[in-house]
């Protein structure tokens, strides 16, 4: 019989860093890809120093990490408040109190472990330097990151039914609007996912910002390199996709009984990714109209829209799980990134546009909910 540490950390940890696969993916490339490697320590040692020194800088990192954080701690919410997962307020209610509270801090510390690990590099290389006030700020802070979620989980266990802010918000909108059935999904993720939708698209956003400020080091413009920027975007939305099969399993079951004709069906998954990738839209629009023209604009739209609609149309494969959907969409990307370096770009996007109409008419209508015996 599993202990209950292994069960919280299967229930909690993994499925944080398998939802969030994408997320740190992105990280990995903003932190990594972008360096040199013979730089690479040299870069994050001069990026450290430059936050130990600076309050205004010391301050915006604090903010990124108290971001996180508190991503971490949504993630913990909504478990809790997640279909199939009742059974942990009868269970963790039953664990002593002083035990419990070891459960929730070992958890929260695990999926906060990325900042803890770079805030104690920072410490160290800051306590080298002899800047103690940085080195005690940031030791304080992210050891309240690790505490301070406490609180709400104890207040959640106790009190179930407690709304919090976004359950304000949702109550409100239910009451004023009536949602076109392309809006359930992102009506789904602002009211009840804030923390999941903005850090996806902060960290999208990001890497355009940063494939904007490369390309503008060369003098030509190279739009290849904006289209990696967008593959990225679109494997930073992974994490999206397997929330909207999830909804669709959860909540949105009967319409496939409706007599509704699959194109139109076709055309509502469509319309639900770009208005995800609308932010996207705009900033590639306004920071590349004057760089490159109107049908290369539209080509590294149309190639971002074709790859998510892609991703999406692989989960419908019921048992396509996290770690599967990962290597299937991680082999795709760099297929399409070979074919725009060798300028196929209109050829790829023809591609993933007969994938995704393939799967989808071919798998919605047979597409069953499966539920993973080890859950």
């Amino acid at each position: 019989m599993r202990s209950t540490t292994s069960i919280l950390d299967k229930i909690f940890v993994k499925r944080f860093y398998l939802e969030n696969v994408g997320f740190f993916l992105i990280l990995f490339y903003l932190f990594f890809g972008t360096v040199n490697g013979a730089n690479l320590i040299s870069y994050h040692h001069a990026l450290i120093r430059g936050f130990i020194s600076s309050t205004g800088f010391l301050l915006i990192v604090l903010g990124i990490w108290t971001a996180y954080a508190i991503k971490c701690m949504w993630f913990v919410m909504k478990t809790l408040h997640s279909p199939g997962y009742d059974f942990l307020f009868s269970t963790m209610g039953s664990i002593p109190h002083g035990e419990r509270k070891w459960h929730w801090v070992r958890i929260q510390t695990e999926i906060y472990l990325p900042v803890l690990i770079y805030s104690a590099v920072s410490i160290f290389i800051a306590v080298a330097e002899h800047r103690y006030i940085p080195a005690a700020i940031i030791a304080v802070v992210n050891i309240l990151h690790c505490v301070w979620p406490l609180w709400l989980y104890e207040r959640k266990i106790w009190k179930p039914d407690t709304i919090f802010f976004t359950g304000y918000i949702q109550q409100w909108i239910n009451k004023h609007f009536i949602k076109p059935p392309v809006l359930f999904f992102i009506y789904e993720l602002l009211t009840n996912f804030p923390m999941r939708i903005i850090s996806t698209k902060l960290a999208s956003t990001g890497v355009l910002w940063l494939t904007f400020l490369l390309l503008s080091r060369d003098q030509a413009f190279d739009l290849r390199g904006l289209q990696l920027g967008v593959i990225c975007c679109a494997l930073l939305h992974m994490q999206l996709m397997i929330h909207h099969r999830a909804f669709d399993d959860t909540y949105l079951s009967f319409m496939e009984n409706l007599p509704i004709p699959l194109w139109k069906i076709y055309a509502r998954l469509t319309g639900i990714y770009v208005l995800l990738f609308l932010p996207e839209i705009l900033m590639i629009i306004v920071n590349a109209a004057h760089a490159t023209s109107a049908v290369g604009i539209a080509t590294v739209l149309i190639t971002g829209i074709s790859l998510m609609m892609v991703f999406r149309c692989l989960l419908y494969f019921p048992k396509m799980n996290t770690e599967i959907h990962i290597r299937y969409t991680l082999s795709i990307s760099f297929v399409t990134l070979f074919m725009i370096l060798a300028h196929y770009e209109w050829l790829a996007i023809l591609l993933l546009q007969l994938a995704a109409a393939t799967l989808f008419f071919s798998r919605y209508r047979k597409y069953e909910a499966y539920i993973d015996p080890d859950l």
